[in-house]
């Protein structure tokens, strides 16, 4: 009897499997200019031995509706009962924004996870030019480490940093490699967010973890030099120690409750960018406070300053030409964080031009230790 229910599973099963379906459009997406015509081709695998009628939903990542108006409603397709067939459908965009299109059968059941993404923009120039401020700023960003990394070796001498801002910087950038990594090349991730977000894409992309990687390599280097330069009585500040110690306290102990299966390791992982946010709002203000203290900026690489304005200036007007052509200031205005901390890198940007080219300017040949 044991057998006979042991050998009905197992043809159910792979009878399940054998007739899943699958949809797929080619290409999985498109980018179209506001009243331009495009065609897609869909196509359903399957081993379904009747004819499907298709009829398009259309929403976000998160909801489907059965209309739109950024595109023209797609009609309904029939799909034959053979094997891979397909069918090609026209797009005609008739308004600027972002849109996700699924399909639903009352023959078989489509996965909500299989759609189409629309980005319907008002123009393609727009687009690269888009592209290319990305490039500039993410180049900026990139080699702004290294101006700070020269000067220390030129001076043999770190009196001009804080080693608060060296530490959380430091700490920043490793958990931002963290998450970045994690998102990217770990696949337990990758199922637990896609299972949260079945219709979502993966937030990191490989210039993500080439920029967070280098970005850690360099602050260490920093770090190292710190160590063999440094004067005596130059050291971390208590309050800066503390911060440093419980925002790793909070890392282990997120570790230990993940190991007890309290939190998912997706959410573990989520702490490390509360962590590198955290920094991001509080890593400048020492070394603000020690040009101050100084009164002199001498020390600190104000080339490393001027290009990592220029990063930040064009990455905020990488998001408002973004919103502009694809009709999303939501993802400004809507989710402010970012445009915030974008914002506050600039101001202290302004703070530290302010003190070198105007505050001290005359101190450039005064190289006063901390005391």
């Amino acid at each position: 009897m044991r057998i006979l229910v042991f050998f009905f599973a197992v043809c159910f099963a792979l009878l399940v499997n054998a007739s899943e379906k699958k949809l797929i459009f080619e290409p999985n997406s498109l980018t179209i200019e506001k009243n331009k015509t495009n065609n897609v081709k869909v196509s359903l695998v399957s081993d379904n031995n009747q004819s499907v009628c298709l009829n398009f939903t259309y929403g976000d990542e998160n909801e489907e509706f059965s209309s739109t108006d950024i595109i023209k409603v797609l009609e309904p397709i029939l799909i034959g009962p053979l094997r891979n067939q397909s069918s090609n459908v026209e797009i005609h965009a008739l308004k600027v924004g972002h849109l996700v299109i699924g399909a639903r059968s009352n023959e078989v059941d489509i996965p909500f996870s299989d759609i189409f993404r629309i980005d319907v923009i008002h123009s393609s120039f727009l687009n690269i030019l888009i592209q290319i401020v990305g490039w500039v700023y993410f180049v900026a960003w990139s080699i702004s480490f290294y101006p700070q990394v020269f000067l220390n070796y030129r001076l043999k001498d770190v009196s001009g940093l804080s080693l608060d801002y060296i530490a959380l910087n430091f700490l920043g950038h490793s958990c931002y490699s963290v998450f970045n990594v994690s998102f990217y090349w770990i696949s337990r991730v990758q199922s637990e967010y896609f299972s949260k977000h079945p219709r979502g894409v993966n937030p990191v992309l490989l210039n993500d973890v080439f920029f967070s990687l280098h970005a850690v390599t360099i602050t260490a280097l920093t770090g190292i030099q710190c160590l063999f330069y440094k004067k005596a009585g130059h050291k971390m500040s208590v309050l800066a120690s503390s911060l440093f110690g419980i925002m790793i306290s909070v890392l282990v102990v997120g570790g230990i409750i993940n190991s007890l299966s309290v939190i998912t390791v997706l959410d573990y992982i989520y702490i490390f960018s509360y962590i590198k946010l955290a920094i991001t709002i509080m890593k400048y203000i020492p070394q603000a406070y020690i040009n101050y203290k100084r009164k002199s900026t001498v020390g600190w690489s104000i080339v490393n300053v001027l290009l990592d304005f220029t990063g930040g200036s064009l990455s905020l007007l990488q998001m408002f030409l973004l919103a502009f052509n694809y009709n999303d200031w939501t993802s400004i205005f809507g989710s402010p964080t970012k445009l915030g901390l974008g914002l506050l890198s600039i101001f202290f940007d302004f703070i530290f031009i302010f003190q070198h080219y105007v505050l001290y300017r005359h101190s450039d040949n005064e190289y006063t230790p901390i005391s």
